[in-house]
């Protein structure tokens, strides 16, 4: 018996340990310093009034760095530190913070910009791409102290404004300017085989743009998870794409799919894999958030959103093959054109009936609490919204966080 005893005991001791391990692969780490992360406030508001676009690029990739630092510097095959940020479940879980020991989570979903009117809609099997969300521990502190995740918080602040108060002041207790958040973009590729992936290239500036889904892009890369070396100018048919471009999937922030995941995606099995194929991310360095926006390339070097990137020393690896653009203001930078700014991320708004031309921040702007939940974020456009559109005076702003909106208040 106390053979069997200490053998219990052992193996209580060995599953502990096992389980602290992972716990601790994938304890929460922060923006390290040295990546300017958060920046003064009037340096950036100073630059985006002076026009200093090399200013706001290097901050943006600067932040871009720091976030794709290995989370464990001294090992090879760590996850990036964002990858130890919180789900949406932890940040706007009606119930208490769990306790239990975290470990990596990878739960991937349908867009949300995918559904109808915006609305949390459960998710699509068969979805080309999936994405999931996650927050930093500023973010995640101001959600459950003030219980901005609970719908009866947000009912009460909602009922307490008056017809008298202005427009501006209907809205949440802005969030720290160290908060953050992230949605990651993914597509599939099979274990064995070549995988078709559709690339976006910049289109010239149009007024209008009809809907450009992934699957009208002009262009294909075969993506090879055999070989971690390819020739430069390697290419390959593809159906409907000659001459396509051949690359690894080293060239891409992966994962290998495990049977819950793979049953998400379109013909996908166990053991394939997910690519991320763009991110945005969002801080409250300045009032109105940083909106940053990433997407991988197989030309990475080229064209005005390689821009600034930082050297080998600062970003590396699979993360220098992503492109970026960023917005600071509704309106400013114009384009070449005249219109106000259009930052947008290919994987997600040229879906849209010119959604080419639309502004991240200006459809978060849209983020307002209703006890109808009637608030929606088309149709995607560009610059600030009135000040007397009706949807800002009959509810509560959420400080342009959808996923407050979206994730939280059940």
């Amino acid at each position: 018996m106390l053979k069997k005893i200490l053998l219990a005991a052992v193996a209580l001791s060995s599953m502990l340990f096992w389980n602290t391990t992972q716990a601790q692969e994938n304890t929460y780490t922060p923006v390290p310093p040295g990546f300017d992360f958060p920046a003064d406030e009037r340096t950036l508001l100073d630059a985006l009034h002076n026009g200093d676009e090399v200013t706001l690029r290097t901050h943006a990739w600067t932040v871009f760095a720091g976030l794709t630092q290995k989370a464990r510097p001294n090992d090879p095959d760590s996850e990036a530190i964002w990858e130890t940020w919180y789900t949406g479940g932890e940040v706007f879980s009606t119930q208490a913070a769990p306790q239990a020991l975290r470990t990596l989570q990878r739960d991937l979903v349908r867009p949300r910009q995918f559904s109808p009117h915006g609305s949390a809609l459960p998710q699509s099997i068969g979805e080309s791409q999936l994405s999931f969300t996650l927050f930093n521990q500023e973010l995640k502190d101001r959600t459950r102290s003030e219980k901005l995740n609970l719908r009866a918080t947000m009912k009460a602040i909602n009922d307490g404004w008056t017809p008298q108060t202005p427009v501006e002041d209907r809205k949440v207790k802005d969030y720290p300017r160290e908060a953050m958040s992230l949605k990651m973009i993914w597509m599939h590729v099979a274990k064995s085989g070549m995988t078709s992936l559709p690339i976006w290239d910049e289109l010239p500036i149009a007024d209008v743009v009809d809907a450009l889904p992934a699957p009208t892009w002009k262009r294909r890369v075969a993506v090879d998870p055999s070989r971690d070396s390819i020739p430069e100018g390697e290419v390959v048919d593809l159906p409907g794409f000659p001459k396509s471009h051949v690359v690894p999937l080293k060239a891409f922030y992966y994962f290998k799919l495990n049977a819950e995941q793979a049953q998400k995606f379109d013909a996908a099995a166990e053991g394939d894999y997910a690519v991320l194929v763009a991110m945005h991310y969002t801080t409250k360095e300045i009032p109105n958030w940083v909106w940053a926006t990433f997407w991988w390339h197989d030309q990475p070097n080229a064209g005005p959103y390689a821009a600034n990137r930082p050297d080998e020393t600062k970003v590396s690896g699979p993360w220098r093959n992503y492109l970026m653009d960023v917005a600071y203001d509704m309106d400013l930078p114009k384009e070449s054109n005249g219109t106000p700014n259009a930052v947008f991320n290919p994987w997600l708004e040229a879906k849209f009936d010119n959604g080419v031309n639309s502004n991240c921040m200006t459809c978060h702007q849209r983020a307002v609490w209703t006890e109808a939940g009637d608030a929606a974020f088309r149709p995607i456009t560009r610059g600030p919204a009135l000040a007397n559109d009706p949807i800002f005076s009959k509810g509560t702003k959420a400080d342009f966080l959808w996923s407050l909106l979206l994730e939280g208040n059940q």
